[in-house]
């Protein structure tokens, strides 16, 4: 309740900012995947490794740091950036996305800065990471739909041999396509979040919803950069 009241208001008016470790390097994204160890010191933790792919690091009042405890269980910690023994180093991505690898090296954590009882890390967790990949199924099937609205106007007002982009049968194929699977992946983001407003559980529905919608976000707008010509890649196109 502490950890509520002090951050729950911050975080609401985008006063603070957290971002997940979750990840290390060489390890999967399940449970199995947390291996980096909090070593009991008193009463907190000594937390020593590195964890990869960490958004915003940089600007973030809090990690939220996935550990595996002395029980082998897994617990969710608050740590400070700015904490002694914390680094970190911004890796290059092809998005150019403000990753960062942060190391730990014998970082104090207290026990009030554990996020629920001991070993419910995951758990926890797993709640919330399968409504954040409801938004982001949601924010790719809306970005999808976006670029083909834009693609379709360009298509109708861009004439070459005396007509519309759109006549060609060529291009046409490819917009009725595009509309197919831009569909699908509004519908599946649609199902994902009716399902965890039923309170029922999404484990399955809400990556499938991420990956079908982030496939097409990805396919849609290489599709729309084809069809914009030369000026596909440039900044004066939205697309």
């Amino acid at each position: 309740e502490e950890q509520k009241t002090e951050w729950l208001p911050k975080l609401a008016s985008t006063a603070a900012i957290f971002t997940p470790a979750w990840l290390e390097r060489g390890n999967g994204f399940g449970p199995e995947g947390v291996q980096m160890r909090a070593v009991g010191d008193g009463d907190g933790c000594l937390l020593s490794g590195e964890k990869c792919h960490v958004a915003y690091a940089s600007s973030a009042d809090r990690l939220l740091v996935l550990v595996r405890n002395d029980d082998g269980a897994i617990d969710l910690l608050l740590v400070d950036p700015a904490a002694g023994g914390v680094s970190m180093e911004q890796r290059l991505t092809m998005g150019s996305e403000a990753q960062y690898l942060v190391a730990f090296d014998g970082v104090r954590v207290g026990d009030d800065q554990r996020v629920g009882p001991a070993g419910s890390g995951w758990e926890t967790w797993a709640a919330v990471m399968h409504e954040a990949v409801v938004l982001l199924a949601a924010q790719a099937s809306g970005g999808c739909q976006r670029a083909l609205e834009i693609t379709v106007e360009y298509s109708m007002d861009r004439h070459q041999f005396d007509k519309p982009l759109a006549a060609f049968q060529a291009i046409s194929h490819y917009l009725a396509d595009a509309q197919t699977l831009v569909d699908g992946a509004t519908t599946l983001a649609y199902e994902a979040a009716w399902t965890q407003e039923q309170g029922r559980s999404a484990a399955k529905l809400a990556p499938m919803a991420k990956l079908f919608a982030c496939n097409t976000y990805r396919d849609v707008t290489a599709m729309a950069t084809q069809v914009h010509g030369g000026m596909g890649f440039t900044i004066e196109y939205d697309i």
